[in-house]
């Protein structure tokens, strides 16, 4: 994806960075002004408050840019203007780099950490043993956040996709995700109807779910169930499979 240029005379798209950018400076400007204006208990709550607040807006910004970037980003911020499905698809691509790196990042740091934890008597070999044993229960661990979809009955060239999901993640939010990474053939909101989850593993086909499931039920255009409710949790390897 190209990167993000301002083309003279072309309008500066208003992304949620600028917006979020600007609130903290107006309210850490407001806080810190009336601080300095104020004394006693007044004056400590907004001193707290100008120390808690940007931590808690950094937390949650971290938090986004972890689990949904594109967000972050209107597809005007590029020169190219990529569709709305390019845009999603290039911080998906970048969101499972990040993952294979945080992988290789915690191996490297317990290749590094257990033998100098291990007894020095302990032979090279076993202490080889005992790394890998650790790093692959990291590692089991690690997957156990996040569902893997495989897009290949729909094209053999994609690579599989790594959903992080959790306790409150909705039905309707996952499906947005995994639609994120099919291929430009699948249609916004025809789950259930062009294409479907299967989990070959469990002998499950997960049909009854996402916003053709909503309409057929009277629940209007969104499903607002929780992903676990429908039987999908983390750690599911699941294949996205087209619907005649």
């Amino acid at each position: 994806m190209s990167q993000p240029v301002h083309a003279p005379g072309a309008p500066k798209a208003l992304n949620p960075l600028w917006i979020i950018s600007l609130f903290l400076t107006v309210s850490e400007a407001s806080a810190g002004t009336a601080a300095t204006q104020t004394q006693g208990w007044l004056q400590a709550v907004l001193v707290l408050f100008s120390v808690i607040f940007p931590v808690g807006v950094a937390s949650a910004f971290f938090a986004i840019l972890v689990q949904r970037p594109y967000v972050l980003y209107a597809p005007k911020d590029y020169s190219k203007n990529p569709s709305v499905r390019d845009f999603v698809n290039a911080l998906n691509t970048s969101r499972n780099r990040s993952v294979e790196n945080m992988e290789a990042s915690i191996r490297s740091a317990m290749e590094e950490v257990i033998p100098k934890m291990l007894d020095a008597k302990i032979s090279a070999l076993n202490k080889d043993a005992i790394v890998t044993e650790a790093i692959e229960s990291a590692r089991e661990d690690f997957r156990q956040r996040f569902i893997e979809i495989s897009y290949s009955q729909m094209d053999q060239d994609m690579e599989p996709a790594q959903i992080p999901v959790g306790e409150d993640t909705g039905v309707q939010e996952f499906l947005n995700e995994a639609w994120s990474f099919t291929p430009e053939w699948i249609p916004p909101y025809t789950y259930g109807d062009k294409w479907v989850l299967v989990d070959q593993e469990k002998g499950r086909s997960y049909r009854k779910m996402g916003a053709h499931w909503a309409r057929r039920h009277g629940k209007g255009e969104s499903d607002d169930r929780l992903l676990y409710s429908t039987g999908i949790s983390a750690g599911d390897v699941l294949q996205a499979v087209p619907l005649n």
